[in-house]
């Protein structure tokens, strides 16, 4: 039998071409088919593939009560960092037949903003990657009551409601330490990024117990600021200021990679050499480390992506499921810039 096919194609014409009601091909759609003889199934979807019919998502998700859409909020778009979590989202989403609505989200009030307007969207859940500075979370606390439920990335309040995916900022520092101390540095410092940020206080911590663990004493002026929210300027000069100290470090770990270039430009201007003379690493494995030769903490944010929308979608199938915190490991990608053995 020869089906004509119309301009547009539409169910009607599905269910008039296979000879069944329009419930029925509409069951088939839904995946509604266990009470459905083979040969009624087989005849449909023999019409479906000869009229070449693509249900609408739109009209399907609206019967199951879903629009098969995620929301992702993204703090930092114009940095390569947090994007290296989108292509796995938006990959993992693909497979699992939902589409993905991305909104940037500078600050607390933007964060808001994008919240609105996803739930005015219907996402059937919701992404957040942010910056580790202190916001408020009742926002999400109410999309989440409202039946959305939200995964969490870099956040920096724990809450025991939401699914959260951070990466453990201590334990990459320590690793540096213990790694520069294994190459004789015995004067490491640090430039540390915002105040605010809890990521600053927990590579604080990680700094104090690679030298605690090691048998060195801590030195307050080795700490000096790299806020790399700040002009490159400052973290220049509190790479100059910790050269010019009667014992300078050999080592300096920067608050991350784009402050340690700075650095190494910083280092080169007072003729000293990297690493021949003082070892530099930095943090986050931006792409543009390895043309550097920049040793470097890795920052998971690719793997976070995977991880939480997975947790999201055991979230979207139960709500009420207990949320689930992951703390991944922070590698430390070891190039050319720590190779330094000297040590004073």
């Amino acid at each position: 039998m020869v089906i004509k096919r119309p301009n547009r194609v539409t169910i009607s014409n599905v269910a008039q071409a296979a000879g069944v009601s329009i419930s029925t091909v509409s069951n088939v759609i839904n995946g509604k088919t266990a009470a459905m003889s083979e040969e009624t199934l087989a005849r449909i979807q023999a019409a479906m593939l000869e009229l070449n019919y693509h249900p609408s998502s739109v009209a399907r998700g609206l019967a199951m009560q879903r629009t098969a859409t995620l929301g992702l909020i993204l703090t930092e778009i114009e940095t390569p960092l947090f994007l290296q979590a989108v292509t796995p989202i938006e990959r993992e989403a693909r497979r699992a037949g939902y589409s993905l609505l991305l909104m940037n989200a500078r600050n607390e009030a933007d964060e808001r903003e994008a919240v609105r307007l996803l739930q005015e969207k219907q996402v059937d859940g919701l992404m957040v990657v942010s910056t580790s500075d202190p916001r408020q979370n009742d926002h999400l606390h109410k999309i989440q009551a409202e039946g959305i439920p939200v995964a969490l990335i870099n956040r920096a309040d724990l809450s025991a409601e939401f699914d959260q995916v951070n990466w453990d900022n201590a334990q990459g520092v320590t690793l540096v330490v213990e790694h520069l101390v294994r190459l004789g540095h015995r004067r490491i410092a640090i430039l540390t990024g915002p105040s605010d940020r809890r990521s600053t206080q927990e590579r604080l911590q990680g700094y104090r117990l690679g030298l605690a663990q090691n048998g060195i004493a801590l030195r307050e002026t080795l700490i000096h600021s790299g806020d790399y929210t700040a002009a490159a300027e400052a973290w220049r000069q509190s790479t100059l200021d910790l050269l010019a100290l009667p014992e300078p470090p050999t080592a300096i770990i920067a608050s991350d990679d784009i402050v340690a270039a700075v650095i190494i430009r910083a280092i080169q201007e007072t003729g000293r050499k990297v690493p021949a003379e003082i070892a530099v690493v930095g943090i986050d494995d931006q792409p543009f480390s390895q043309y550097l030769g920049l040793s470097t903490v890795q920052l998971p944010v690719a793997e976070a992506g995977r991880q939480a929308i997975q947790l999201l979608f055991q979230r979207i199938t139960s709500l009420s499921a207990n949320a689930q915190h992951i703390l991944l490991p922070c590698p430390l990608i070891i190039r050319d810039t720590c190779g330094a053995k000297k040590a004073g």
